[in-house]
């Protein structure tokens, strides 16, 4: 008589349950390779162009009628500087303080904005060392006459520069007023960056807001003798240091 076996198979299906308590498998490491990243770094020796002091984000060009020297090239530069102008003023008895007109700049669609009197300095050296600003007045007031009228003892005063950027403000450099030497013996600081400050560009507007149109005064003593009609100029040098010392 022949033997039969019959073999069931039984369908295993794992519960949730079951798969949560089933031992992990961790995953081995079985190759790493290395790749390289590098960059270098170059001066920018192109000229920084100015920007608004009230709005450092906004470009400007200097007023086409009032003729500026460029600013200086380089890594570390005096982007532009306004001239200083007065207008025509009345004699007076006593001695007299005049206020310095606002400085006039084209923005973006070329029309004419009035803004305060300000120097803008660029340090993009990457070695933040910091910097210093200084100013010289070449002479006293004078004509142009073959024999020059002088504006003797007539003084220049800035008030302490208003810094601004679009950096943060914690990174400004240090400002302080300034009375000019007339006879020019003397160089006067302006601002000082210390180390690992002034970084970016940085405008230094001489008076802000209510104060913007007294941020250079000239002072001109009772004694001092006027001639009428003439016009009387002076040069500033603004100098760039680059370390404070």
């Amino acid at each position: 008589m022949k033997k039969i076996v019959r073999i069931s198979s039984i369908l295993f299906v794992a519960t949730p349950l079951m798969l949560l308590n089933s031992p992990k498998v961790e995953a081995a490491q079985v190759a790493s390779i290395q790749s390289n990243a590098d960059i270098t770094f170059a001066l920018d020796n192109t000229v920084t162009p100015p920007v608004n002091p009230t709005n450092p984000s906004q470009p400007v060009t200097p007023n086409p009628a009032d003729p500026h020297q460029p600013g200086t090239a380089g890594p570390l530069s005096i982007d532009y500087v306004s001239n200083i102008h007065f207008g025509s003023k009345q004699i007076q008895a006593g001695t007299a303080i005049y206020s310095a007109q606002l400085d006039q700049v084209q923005n973006s669609t070329g029309d004419l904005i009035s803004v305060p009197n300000y120097v803008q300095v660029t340090d993009k050296r990457g070695l933040n060392l910091g910097w210093k600003l200084s100013v010289k007045q070449s002479a006293q007031f004078a004509t142009s006459d073959s024999t020059p009228a002088v504006l003797d003892n007539a003084s220049l005063t800035f008030l302490a520069a208003t810094p601004n950027s679009t950096q943060l403000l914690s990174f400004a450099p240090l400002t302080v007023p300034v009375t000019l030497d007339p006879t020019g013996a003397a160089t006067s600081p302006v601002a000082t960056a210390a180390l690992s400050t002034g970084m970016g560009t940085w405008t230094l507007a001489f008076g802000s807001g209510a104060t913007a149109a007294q941020g250079i005064q000239l002072t001109v003593p009772a004694t001092t003798k006027k001639v009428a009609a003439k016009q009387y100029k002076t040069t500033l040098t603004w100098i760039l240091d680059d370390t404070p010392l």
